[in-house]
């Protein structure tokens, strides 16, 4: 049995399971699991500053009957296109215990040619999907659920055609239509700041409005600009950029979503890193004519109130969609 290795814990999050499991329970107290919740969104920054904005979304994830639950996160040290990278491991490493791998699905998924195997190394060295792990593992062990019964797929994703985003969405969307399936979306919102070379600024919804209907850029901020002559203090306009896209994965209809989706990016430059997981999910959900695809938030935080142009942030967010 080949087993990934845990290799952030210990410096990410606590290498020390009681006190892991301890921190992970504060997350998850008074969650409110949601119906057919089987879709989340939910950050990947360490536990210490993401991890209550985690909790709110894995305490509405609904496992009943799951039997096995895809983990989508993107790719923060090796660019590919064109393809879906599976994990080869049999087994994922948390300090609390491992997590199973669906081996069985892996091999079916790697028979389309829009997926292949993942290479070890670059498994181990990505954060995006380990960092869903141990939430998962302490989730299933709260809910009482076994488990060996609930296995993962962890798929990572870099960038894509349209063409093979819709591929991979279609092929996902049969797993998606059945009720013993999941998905977590690994994804953290906004990183502001000239270290992400990122200073978008709005000073309300309407600039995102006019920029999406006259398809032109947003501004951004630079060391001469002058915040006074700005409506809105800086970390202001992060939270109206983040929940502009928040309320575009709120609309009720997914058909269009995902172009939607494509556009406002191109516009605002915001740097969502799990961008591209988002938009196959969304893929995905516009193959279940039945689905209305609408993603509700129960969290959003930031992991600091940038006020200048020499500060820099990140955002959470944690969404659900019932299927």
């Amino acid at each position: 049995m080949s087993v990934r290795p845990a290799t952030h814990a210990g410096t990410w999050y606590s290498s020390n399971a009681s006190k892991l499991a301890s921190q992970l329970q504060q997350y998850l107290l008074h969650s409110q699991v949601v119906p057919r919740a089987r879709i989340i969104i939910s950050p990947h920054a360490g536990y210490t500053y993401c991890g209550s904005t985690m909790g709110k979304a894995y305490g509405t994830l609904d496992l009943q009957n799951i039997k096995r639950i895809f983990i989508l996160g993107p790719s923060h040290h090796v660019y590919f296109r064109n393809k879906a990278l599976v994990s080869q491991f049999d087994e994922v490493e948390t300090p609390l215990g491992n997590i199973l791998v669906d081996t069985e699905v892996a091999k079916q998924l790697i028979k389309h040619e829009e997926f292949e195997p993942m290479d070890a190394e670059m498994d181990c060295d990505e954060h995006s999907l380990e960092m869903q792990y141990s939430m998962l593992y302490e989730t299933l062990r709260l809910r009482q659920i076994d488990i060996k019964q609930a296995r993962i797929v962890p798929i990572m994703i870099s960038h894509n055609s349209t063409r093979i985003d819709y591929a991979l969405g279609k092929t996902l969307s049969k797993y998606a239509s059945d009720e013993s399936s999941a998905f977590i979306i690994s994804s953290d919102f906004c990183h502001w700041g000239r270290r992400f070379n990122y200073t978008g600024y709005v000073g309300d919804k309407s600039e995102i409005e006019e920029a999406l209907k006259d398809d032109t850029e947003i501004e951004s901020l630079t060391a001469r600009s002058k915040l006074s002559h700005h409506q809105i203090p800086i970390w202001k306009s992060i939270e109206l950029l983040d929940k502009f896209a928040m309320e575009l994965l709120s609309q009720s209809e997914p058909h269009d979503k995902y172009e939607l989706w494509k556009q406002y990016l191109e516009v605002t430059g915001n740097t969502i890193c799990g961008e591209k997981p988002i938009g196959v999910i969304l893929c995905a959900l516009s193959y279940l004519k039945a689905v209305n695809g609408k993603f509700s938030w129960p969290g959003y935080s930031q992991s600091s109130q940038v006020s200048n142009v020499m500060e820099s942030s990140v955002s959470y967010a944690a969404g659900f969609c019932s299927i």
